[in-house]
């Protein structure tokens, strides 16, 4: 995806917590309030300046005020900032993403020497997530299908020539043929990234060249030959408008990363749950890809691609 996503400081590293001090005054829309004195429920939906986030606030936004909730979103920085607001109830809602987010809250509540929780296994992992959200005064709702995970593409016509589906297919051909990766300069040092592939999926690995996380550079380098194996972000806009193709990491690898709402506790009415969870629910890995290509390449308003969506889908 284009620019810088800090939702996903999981691959490389988190940042002080002490940029919650920045919460004061970092609102894109001054209108929402956690509550307004005699009137309806009120809820403000954190967002980053990543474009995802911004489209799944968007969604957040129309579908709560289509049933009769005033939302309104405000631009934060990082995970560091959004979570304190959403534990003291300074902000009611936000996207969030199932790994990463369990992580987080391990960290904080168990410390950060505590083993992982995050598996590839989306189930078992929001089963982990949900009580430790909950000691936190955060509902954490209904994952979506929908997800946006470290993952690793090749050119379609690399993957039909090679008849590569999944990365254990890739592992398979590397053992006679030269893989060459490309991806973050952390790359090489990071469990979900060279090494995962080497340990994991015993693949054989001829070279590295340092490039960015998922980003344009990493897109080029597959598109130009110069790189066979680039890590992406599963729902980038970049994998389709690219003809590029995700293979399968079918020995779970990488922790779920499916598209979860957060939800202040006191703020997590049954119109509130049921208006996100159906949002959740409509959401495909696909559909992200799309609509992030909409956003990115083709340059539309993520509110725009937000009401169309929901709109497809009979939620507005």
């Amino acid at each position: 995806m284009t620019g810088s996503d800090p939702m996903r400081l999981r691959m490389f590293g988190v940042l002080a917590a002490t940029a919650a001090l920045a919460l004061a005054g970092c609102s894109s829309d001054s209108s929402g309030s956690s509550s307004e004195s005699g009137g309806a429920q009120s809820i403000t939906i954190a967002t980053t300046n990543f474009s995802e986030t911004t489209l799944l606030a968007n969604m957040y936004q129309q579908v709560l005020e289509a049933k009769g909730v005033k939302a309104s979103i405000k631009e934060l920085t990082t995970r560091e900032v959004i979570v304190p607001a959403l534990e003291s109830g300074e902000i009611q809602a936000t996207p969030e993403y199932l790994g990463s987010f369990t992580e987080f809250l391990n960290k904080q509540v168990n410390g950060t020497d505590a083993p992982q929780l995050a598996t590839g296994d989306a189930d078992a992992t929001y089963a982990a997530a949900k009580p430790l959200a909950a000691g936190q005064n955060i509902s954490l709702l209904t994952p979506s299908p929908a997800q946006d995970q470290n993952a690793f593409a090749v050119t379609a016509e690399f993957a039909k020539a090679n008849n590569l589906t999944t990365l254990s297919d890739l592992a398979t051909w590397s053992q006679s043929n030269a893989v060459n990766l490309g991806g973050p300069p952390e790359c090489p040092q990071r469990p979900f990234c060279q090494p995962g592939l080497e340990q994991t999926y015993g693949m054989k690995i001829a070279s590295f060249t340092p490039l960015d996380a998922g980003g344009p550079l990493t897109v080029q380098a597959l598109t130009q030959g110069k790189i066979n194996l680039g890590l992406v972000f599963s729902s980038s806009g970049s994998i389709t408008s690219n003809n590029l193709v995700v293979l399968t990491d079918d020995k779970q690898l990488q922790t779920a990363e499916n598209v979860t709402p957060a939800v202040s506790t006191p703020a997590a009415s049954d119109t509130v749950v049921e208006a996100l969870n159906s949002v959740s629910a409509a959401l495909t890995t696909e559909e992200l890809q799309s609509m992030n290509q909409q956003i990115e390449v083709d340059r539309k308003n993520p509110k725009t691609v937000a009401t169309e969506f929901l709109k497809s889908k009979g939620l507005l």
